[in-house]
């Protein structure tokens, strides 16, 4: 690419930008789109997802029947295309320990969701719930961080077990449908993490 290893490890860390010309150089190289190197779209040559574009298996109807917001459909999609990948890396690992963990972190993230627009909604509990409403959410971010200490705890016990290969080109390999949507949520997430944290 015609640069230092130094100027490289730079351009990595984000302490400098690299040019235009060497985005041109290196999407050349390859052979992928610069919108993809720059995280815009997962897709290779540069085109970008839309709705429409995205396969959802899961055949969730709109309740607003077309009247949802873009940017929720799009990210509806993307997230249930993404949880049918984890599950079945989870499945092919076979750990059922693993996969009770993975189970009850997801499930109690989606009900802390719920939780908040439920408050938002300025909807008062009925006594469904034995955890009292001012510290619902402060129970799943305890049971959550729980639920990933046990999977260290198991990722640390089966550190020898497992083989598989999640390398991009496998994943397009064996989720040609998902992929897309695993990727921009990778993608998306290691942004949102990175603007968070100024990493």
């Amino acid at each position: 690419m015609g640069i230092s290893q130094g100027l490289l490890s730079h351009y990595e860390k984000g302490i400098r930008e690299c040019g235009l010309d060497f985005l041109v150089k290196t999407a050349d190289y390859y052979d992928v789109s610069v919108d993809y190197l720059l995280g815009r779209t997962p897709n290779r040559d540069g085109s970008k997802i839309q709705a429409e574009d995205i396969p959802d298996y899961e055949d969730v109807k709109d309740i607003n029947q077309g009247k949802t917001d873009n940017y929720c459909l799009i990210n509806r999609k993307i997230l249930n295309n993404s949880i049918g990948v984890i599950y079945n890396i989870m499945a092919q690992m076979g750990n059922r320990k693993l996969n009770k963990c993975i189970s009850q972190y997801l499930m109690v993230a989606v009900y802390n969701i719920f939780i908040i627009l439920h408050s938002l909604n300025n909807n008062e509990s009925k006594g469904d719930s034995h955890i009292p409403d001012s510290i619902k959410v402060d129970y799943c971010h305890s049971s959550m961080t729980l639920d990933l200490l046990k999977i260290k705890e198991i990722k640390e016990k089966n550190s020898d077990k497992y083989f598989l290969d999640l390398s991009q080109d496998a994943l397009v390999n064996q989720y040609p449908e998902s992929y897309d949507s695993f990727i921009n949520l990778l993608k998306n997430s290691e942004k949102a993490i990175n603007q968070k944290f100024k990493l």
